[in-house]
Order: C-alpha cells, then structure tokens, then sequence
C-alpha cells in the first residue's frame, strides 16, 4: 500500500515560521487569529498553521468599523425606503 503523497500546504508551520511567511509581528499573528481571519492550530502547548491558511488570510478583506457601520445605516435606510415603499403603494 503507497503512502499518501503530503501537498505543499499540508506541511505545519511554527508560530515562527508564520510570522515569517506573512511577514509580520508576532502581535499581528495573535491579532489575525484571534479576528477570526486565521485558523491556528494548538498542539500541545504551541501553535501550527498550514500554509494554504496563511495564504488564504493574505486574500482576506475585513469590514474597518466605519465601513460596518455604514452597511448597518445602508441596511437600515433600505428597510425604511421597504416599508414607505408599501405603505405608501397600500394608502
């Protein structure tokens, strides 16, 4: 029976070597995992990353809070335009 053949991004990287391949700090690591925006794994008492994970984080847009607010206004002002809309198609 052949063993399976590891991918590239099957290799686990340390903390370290994440830090490296992202080219940031180490804060900005915990920051990037703790946001959600990268999946880390705990093994044992330290931190392993796959480099698609890592690869996928570079890729990822998130919301600045100015711009979350704005799309909590811009959902909120279409509900209200929703609503005049069929009352006023009603009255």
């Amino acid at each position: 029976m052949a063993m399976p053949v590891m991918q590239d991004d099957d290799v686990l990287l340390t903390f370290k070597e994440a830090m490296n391949y992202l080219r940031v700090s180490r804060s900005t690591l915990y920051r990037l995992m703790w946001s959600g925006q990268l999946t880390g794994h705990k093994v044992g008492s330290t931190w392993r990353f796959y480099r698609g994970d890592l690869r996928a984080c570079v890729g990822r847009e998130t919301p600045t809070p100015v711009a979350r607010l704005q799309a909590k206004l811009q959902s909120r002002l279409s509900g209200q335009n929703n609503q005049n809309a069929s009352t006023a198609h009603n009255g």
